[in-house]
């Protein structure tokens, strides 16, 4: 509120119109009002137009602010629990400090509002509009936010533990270092949010779109992605132990040394996805889609693969020790010094090797050397090989008119 206007009217007449408005059966006129510091819990100002008044500190416990107009009014350091703000224009006010532990703010428009280190615990904000809202350090612990809308908000530090974000928007929101363990984000909307090094421990996203948002360092241990979209997500250095990808679209995502030890990634979308250096030990990726991925020194040590499509994938320095390969197809592959024996590839089928690459070392150590069209590539010092079957034909893999020896 701008001190050039002043205020239209005192503290005094503030609460003299409050019970005139109530003695009249009217909805109270406090635009402008100086009530900083008033006792007005449990007083009904419902569909009241509040604009622009100062209720700095004032005692609204309890009170019925259902379809207030309180656009720009100052409410910092305001005592709001348990109020009913239910539907209320909420619009660029200044809530910083306030309390609103278990307030009811379903439906209110929150756009562009200064909520910094404000108690929400418990609260109620289904369907609420928190567009551009600033919530950094905001206490949203155990809140019922499903279908909010938190697009462009600033949620930097927030506490979310418990919360209900189920079906929420938070489109391009800013979720650094905030908890969401625990949190109910099933079918929510993050495209292009940053997340990085928040906590999603435990997290339930089913279902959500996480479409080109940042999570890198973020803690997922537990999540549940099942059927979420992450495609070109940056989950670089994120802990997904043990999480739930199955069906999960990972197209072209960034999963740079991600630990998802014993994690569920069956049947889920990997095309193009950049999973080098990253910990898969003991995941499962059975039926999953790596085509064209990339796995230079990944560990998927005891990683289920069956009937994995591993079409064009890059396997340098892979640790395949104790993996499960029954039923996967490796046509075109490039595997160099890879970390297998013979026993890993037993149960390969011959015609899921077509036209795959690879070093002689490798292929010695996999038991496919005898059956290797070796070529020298000039543009490397190692020595490149070609699977062939019966009814492939052999190709030059050096691009440069190398020559083919038969073993």
């Amino acid at each position: 509120m701008s001190s050039e206007q002043g205020h239209l009217l005192t503290t005094y007449q503030a609460m003299m119109e409050i019970i005139q408005a109530e003695q009249e059966e009217r909805v109270p006129i406090l635009e402008r009002a100086d009530l900083r510091g008033a006792d007005l819990h449990y007083v009904d100002l419902s569909g009241g137009d509040i604009r622009e008044a100062d209720l700095a500190d004032a005692d609204l416990r309890g009170a019925y602010l259902c379809g207030a107009y309180l656009s720009k009014a100052n409410l910092g350091g305001a005592d709001l629990r348990g109020a009913n703000l239910s539907k209320a224009n909420l619009i660029e006010v200044n809530l910083g400090g306030a309390t609103l532990r278990g307030a009811k703010l379903c439906g209110a428009d929150l756009r562009s509002t200064n909520l910094c280190g404000v108690n929400l615990s418990g609260a109620d904000l289904q369907g609420a509009y928190l567009i551009q809202a600033n919530l950094i350090d905001v206490d949203l612990s155990g809140a019922d936010l499903s279908h909010a809308d938190l697009s462009g908000a600033n949620l930097s530090g927030a506490n979310f533990s418990g919360a209900d974000l189920s079906g929420a928007n938070l489109s391009s929101a800013l979720l650094k270092g905030a908890n969401l363990s625990k949190v109910n984000l099933t079918g929510a909307r993050l495209t292009g949010a940053n997340a990085t090094m928040a906590n999603l421990d435990r997290a339930n996203m089913a279902g959500a779109n996480l479409n080109l948002a940042n999570l890198g360092g973020a803690s997922m241990h537990g999540a549940h992605l099942c059927n979420a979209s992450l495609a070109g997500a940056n989950l670089a250095e994120a802990d997904l132990s043990f999480s739930n990808l199955s069906n999960a679209i990972l197209r072209r995502t960034h999963l740079f040394c991600a630990r998802l030890i014993k994690a569920d990634l069956s049947k889920a979308e990997l095309c193009f996805a950049n999973l080098n250096r990253a910990d898969l030990s003991e995941a499962n990726l059975s039926r999953s889609d790596l085509t064209r991925a990339s796995l230079s020194f990944t560990n998927l040590s005891n990683a289920s693969l069956l009937s994995a499509n591993l079409t064009k994938v890059v396997l340098h320095y892979t640790q395949l020790t104790g993996a499960m390969l029954a039923g996967i197809t490796l046509t075109g592959a490039k595997l160099q010094d890879i970390q297998a024996t013979e026993a890993e590839f037993a149960d390969v089928d011959s015609n899921a090797l077509a036209g795959i690459t690879i070093d002689d070392l490798s292929a010695k150590q996999i038991g496919m050397f005898a059956r290797i069209q070796l070529i020298h590539d000039k543009q490397s010092s190692g020595i490149l090989g070609k699977f062939v079957t019966e009814k492939t034909e052999i190709a030059d893999l050096s691009g440069k008119n190398g020559v083919f020896e038969r073993i």
